[in-house]
């Protein structure tokens, strides 16, 4: 953890956007800055471990792996996940692409660090960032990155892939530890649909949004037909599986997706007329990825709940009521599987 990140976190107890460092470990080190000198790589203060306590609440946070522990007082550590043993060095051109996908008309036009205005030099947090794919990609973009998750596993995966370049923060989306309007560009994928009250993450999320910066969000649109049928089917089956049994599961599954979706999706979609077709195959977006990735993004999608699918009216009536502008609000996959959401708070 740079030192400096203590200057936009606030408590997730009480909110108090005061917290006193005490460091226990610590070492200096050359780290590209995009508050400090845009371009150039320059020597900041890293703490390795120490603690972080409200003076207004008295609650008192460790940090630990060069990570603080943020967590509201009683709420748990986050769900396993299957990319605790996915790594990645470097560029990764899937990440980008999948990126691009999800932030739609928002990411740079190319990929040159020079054309990235949407990230360069902005201070952005990656809400939900998992094991870190997008938010290296962000910060590759140009941006001071801090990527925000509630999971041990996932926080710790994404430390070993991304921690050189992305502050990261171990909290939870429907109290997030940050100041208020502390980010240009909030970005949360794949999370609101899993949380029990995703309105309320929405306004945490708004919450931490400069005027005149930007949320996006990406979320599982109402499922249709077969679609829906099967996603309830395994929802059910695998409820009550332990983690291993799980995994097992998974791999099946994704076998059977390599079978019946990827490979037919690989091959057929230059094919002139088939490009259609093979767009509604299930999880077809999934076909250029290793298949230990596919495998933990199935793990993923089966150990955390659903909660809410949302309408793309709903994601417009949110950002509506809460005065954005430039709305914009796309279907991401043809079979309504899911949504893309931005604008740019007033």
């Amino acid at each position: 953890m740079r030192r400096s990140l203590v200057d936009i976190l606030a408590c997730p107890a009480c909110g108090n956007g005061h917290l006193d460092l005490v460091v226990h470990t610590a070492h200096e080190r050359q780290r590209w800055d995009a508050e400090v000198r845009k371009g150039d790589p320059v020597m900041v203060t890293e703490v390795d471990k120490g603690a972080l306590n409200c003076p207004q609440c008295k609650a008192s946070f460790v940090i630990t792996g060069g990570i603080p522990r943020l967590l509201p007082p009683g709420v748990p550590d986050g769900p396993s996940t299957g990319h605790r043993l996915t790594t990645f060095q470097g560029p990764v051109a899937e990440h980008e692409e999948n990126f691009r996908d999800l932030l739609g008309g928002v990411a740079p036009a190319v990929q040159s660090i020079e054309s990235a205005g949407a990230f360069l030099g902005r201070r952005v947090l990656d809400a939900g960032c998992g094991f870190g794919r997008h938010a290296a990609v962000a910060s590759r973009w140009g941006a001071h990155v801090v990527g925000l998750d509630s999971s041990t596993e996932a926080i710790e995966s994404a430390a070993k892939n991304v921690g050189d370049t992305v502050d990261l923060v171990q909290g939870d989306v429907r109290r997030p530890p940050f100041k208020a309007e502390a980010f240009d560009h909030v970005y949360s994928f794949g999370v609101l649909h899993h949380v029990p009250d995703p309105a309320a993450a929405f306004s945490g999320l708004n919450a931490l949004v400069r005027p005149g910066g930007r949320l996006s969000l990406w979320v599982y649109g109402p499922r249709q037909g077969l679609t829906r049928v099967a996603t309830g089917a395994l929802h059910g089956a695998t409820a009550s599986m332990t983690s291993q049994g799980l995994y097992r599961f998974s791999v099946a599954v994704s076998a059977v997706l390599r079978v019946v979706s990827h490979t037919p999706h690989r091959f057929l979609s230059p094919v002139p007329g088939f490009a259609d077709i093979v767009s509604h195959l299930p999880a077809h977006d999934h076909s250029r990825w290793p298949f230990d990735v596919v495998v933990a993004d199935v793990y993923d999608r089966l150990r955390v709940p659903v909660t809410h699918y949302f309408p793309g009216e709903e994601l417009e009536r949110w950002y509506g009521d809460a005065g954005y502008l430039d709305i914009q609000v796309t279907r991401r996959v043809r079979n309504t599987e899911s949504f893309r959401a931005t604008g740019v708070k007033r």
